[in-house]
């Protein structure tokens, strides 16, 4: 359910090189540093749909998970918070550009416009025809109605 990146699995105090590596329906979870803050970034890895919250609220990656099912009523996980490691590079980067998008235009008490920000970015993983972006919050319409991916 929970693929975690180097930066994320090292502040939960788990070693990266042993998580398993997958694809699939799952959250990647990232830090980013929002003023001194560390905030997780927290991202469906098929909408890039992303939710925003202070890494002090999270003692373990299983208050993660409950953070997604409290949020998320879309998502169809069914079971325990499992966790792993997913390097796909085109997740990675799209990340990456969600933190350019976000760098220095808010601080750590912003958490919602942060988050309406980066879901109604436009994002060239969404698309599947060249030149055809998509927004996070079309990708989760499509993705509740079982059309996407």
């Amino acid at each position: 359910m929970i693929d975690l990146s180097k930066k994320a699995a090292s502040r939960f105090g788990l070693k990266w090189a042993d998580l398993v590596e997958r694809t699939g329906d799952h959250w990647k979870v990232d830090i980013m540093m929002v003023g001194r803050v560390p905030m997780l970034l927290i991202v469906h890895a098929y909408t890039l749909f992303t939710l925003v919250r202070r890494k002090s609220d999270f003692k373990t990656v299983e208050g993660i998970g409950d953070e997604i099912r409290r949020c998320c009523p879309w998502y169809r996980h069914i079971g325990q918070v499992t966790v792993g490691k997913n390097s796909n590079r085109k997740l990675t980067g799209s990340i990456g550009e969600i933190k350019r998008n976000t760098w220095g235009l808010y601080s750590p008490e912003q958490i919602n416009a942060m988050e309406i920000r980066i879901n109604n970015c436009l994002f060239s993983y969404l698309s599947k025809a060249p030149r055809n972006y998509g927004t996070p919050f079309e990708a989760v319409e499509k993705y509740a109605k079982g059309l996407w991916p």
